[in-house]
């Protein structure tokens, strides 16, 4: 099996926390973490593979004059605020995601991972309230002051004495995969797709709140990557009028 991070340089990530984007509903987790490697400065130090992982590749989405290409996976570092970022780009092969799951962990053990957020979104219907919150969690950590005090709820087990979270992709697996090694936390937000920007950036805003690193620096001023320049596409080509 090669090596699961392919590593530019290797950092000391010992006490690290790490957030790690599930592919969800609206891709408000990697549009989340998108947001935070622009604002903060995060630096690319390592593309991750796996045979899980469904290959891509395109150019830099933080440089558009950049040198650089991006891969389906990549690992950020802020070494200041001692927060790393997985960025995933791509689905995850069903069929392989626990050999990937258990990999990932292993890996992350050797380079003494501390605690570990997993970002998810969920479908917004499945709340049934309108008025409910849209922010639940689920985690092995005894945060309920802390997630109290912002309205952040959480998740009840409903089946089988398993969490279900339709649309979340594999935040529970990964959770369920992860939780004897580290503090682990689910984060998930419930959202309608479409324009997801809000929905990130409310992310953002929980973040800044329990995550050790963002507490210290408190994410105010959001700046959009240069790959959003065309969310919705270029402008129409002139030979339509």
């Amino acid at each position: 099996m090669a090596e699961l991070f392919k590593f530019s340089q290797k950092p000391n990530l010992e006490g690290f926390t790490l957030l790690i984007p599930s592919v969800s509903v609206g891709n408000v987790p990697q549009l989340t973490i998108d947001l935070l490697i622009t604002s903060l400065n995060f630096k690319k130090v390592a593309t991750i593979w796996h045979p899980a992982i469904v290959s891509s590749v395109g150019s830099d989405p933080y440089r558009t004059d950049g040198p650089e290409i991006c891969t389906a996976c990549e690992l950020y570092i802020n070494e200041d605020l001692k927060v790393a970022l997985i960025q995933l780009r791509s689905a995850i092969n069903a069929k392989l995601a626990t050999k990937f799951f258990t990999d990932l962990k292993n890996s992350l053990t050797q380079f003494k991972i501390k605690s570990i957020v997993i970002l998810a979104s969920s479908f917004d219907y499945e709340l049934h309230v309108v008025s409910s919150n849209k922010f639940y969690y689920i985690s092995n950590q005894e945060i309920t002051d802390v997630m109290k005090s912002l309205n952040v709820k959480p998740k009840e087990v409903e089946f089988n004495g398993k969490y279900l979270v339709h649309g979340s992709g594999f935040a529970v697996k990964l959770f369920e995969v992860l939780e004897s090694n580290f503090e682990c936390t689910v984060l998930i937000k419930y959202v309608s797709e479409g324009d997801n920007r809000p929905d990130a950036i409310a992310c953002i805003n929980v973040l800044n709140k329990f995550v050790n690193g963002f507490t210290k620096c408190n994410v105010t001023e959001i700046k959009f990557p240069s790959s959003w320049n065309c969310v919705f596409g270029g402008p129409p080509p002139l030979g339509i009028y």
